[in-house]
């Protein structure tokens, strides 16, 4: 008889193998991402000339940098999720990560200003 890993909670499954939490994050992820979209001319070619630049650079990095983390943590529920009951793959969480992160190179790039 295995005794409890040190994931796991004496009296059932980690917090982040819940199919619930792996829903939220994924939930969030997709909130934050559209928040993402709707805050992204603000470091575009129009926003480069307002004197407040600064300020709405840092405000779209933060939402962004949520954006990465929320849906890399929703993956990694979903994943670990995936090992004990065969769940599909976390398509949607996988896709708003990877825009994420092409949104995030491209500003670091650039290329959002042109």
């Amino acid at each position: 008889m295995p005794g409890p890993t040190s994931k796991t909670k004496p009296g059932g499954e980690h917090f982040l193998v819940r199919p619930a939490v792996g829903t939220g994050l994924t939930i969030v992820s997709g909130l934050f991402f559209l928040l993402v979209c709707m805050i992204l001319p603000l470091v575009g070619k129009a926003g480069i000339y307002t004197s407040h630049y600064a300020q709405n650079l840092a405000a779209f990095v933060f939402i962004l940098l949520l954006t990465i983390a929320s849906s890399g943590l929703a993956i990694y529920s979903k994943l670990e999720r995936r090992k004990s009951d065969g769940s599909p793959l976390p398509y949607f969480s996988l896709m708003v990560a990877g825009l994420a992160i092409l949104l995030f190179l491209a500003l670091i790039s650039g290329l959002l200003k042109i």
